[in-house]
């Protein structure tokens, strides 16, 4: 993409490049706490998105008084900092890259299809306790073995998660790992399903709406926030691997209803275009910009 990269440990190289910057902007708590520093090293202002909805420690309310604005890409994860910091943000939804479908492999499908189906059904996402593989992997207990489930992804609970499958005897569930073609895999699956206990956004589900692809999903986080009462994909409560099999098997077997899900859920994701989302955060810019101006101008001639 032509973007230089700097070790977030080279602390000097950091500085140097802060200096040249007119905005700073973080995108997880560890930068968050290098953002305030720099901020407080530059006087530069400092944007920051919070993307995940776990309660903030009280420590870190001092980061989020230093920070000039906080994004929150739900209202789910506005209204958890509220409640615990008492802070206003603005919500800026997280973008899906509508050039994805431009990326497909159809030959790259119909292997998936051929060695996987004739029933994919997907899940994108790290392999960590948040997202609550186990309850997914219990839905699968309940559906027929026929079905094939892929799970894309890395992460630190992947050897338990084989372990618990194994005991649980479902030989249908597959770790792929990470794909770098993930758009070959969204092609793929006739469902896409995801058991999270927390989710700021989960950026996965927009990426299954533009694909076309029926989404079941606990009601973690943000996630209600896309699928609607049921009209863009259906909910059901976290950790209720029966209600998740349920929803899994009704999206299987109408395939009207999975039609008109699909149908708005397609409609709905052109809100999350790369275009729209800048554009919204270029206005956060702009106004930081004219505020620190105005403030320029009233110190300097008052």
């Amino acid at each position: 993409m032509g973007f230089e990269t700097i070790d977030s440990s080279k602390l000097k190289q950091l500085l140097g490049a802060a200096k040249q910057c007119d905005i700073l902007h973080a995108h997880a708590s560890k930068a968050h706490t290098l953002g305030v520093f720099l901020k407080l090293l530059t006087k530069k202002p400092l944007v920051y998105t919070r993307r995940v909805d776990y309660k903030q420690k009280k420590i870190s309310k001092l980061k989020y008084l230093l920070t000039d604005k906080v994004v929150c890409v739900s209202d789910f994860v506005k209204q958890i900092l509220y409640a615990n910091y008492r802070l206003d943000s603005d919500v800026i939804y997280d973008a899906v890259d509508h050039s994805l479908i431009h990326k497909v492999n159809a030959q790259k499908v119909s292997e998936i299809k051929k060695h996987y189906g004739p029933v994919i059904i997907g899940n994108i996402g790290a392999l960590t306790a948040q997202k609550d593989h186990k309850t997914l992997i219990d839905a699968a207990s309940q559906l027929d073995k026929s079905y094939t489930f892929l799970i894309l992804g890395e992460g630190n609970l992947k050897q338990e998660l084989e372990v618990y499958a194994k005991q649980k005897g479902i030989t249908n569930i597959v770790f792929l790992g990470f794909r770098d073609d993930i758009q070959n895999y969204l092609a793929a699956f006739d469902l896409f399903v995801i058991s999270s206990q927390n989710e700021g956004i989960c950026s996965s589900i927009l990426q299954a709406f533009l694909f076309k692809i029926p989404v079941v999903a606990t009601n973690a986080g943000g996630v209600s926030e896309l699928i609607g009462n049921n009209q863009r994909g259906l909910i059901a409560p976290i950790k209720d691997y029966k209600a998740l099999a349920q929803n899994i098997e009704t999206l299987i077997h109408n395939k009207q209803i999975s039609k008109d899900l699909c149908d708005q859920a397609y409609q709905f994701s052109n809100y999350f275009s790369l275009k729209n989302i800048t554009n919204q955060y270029k206005l956060i810019y702009e106004k930081i910009t004219i505020t620190i101006v105005s403030l320029f101008l009233l110190v300097n001639f008052s």
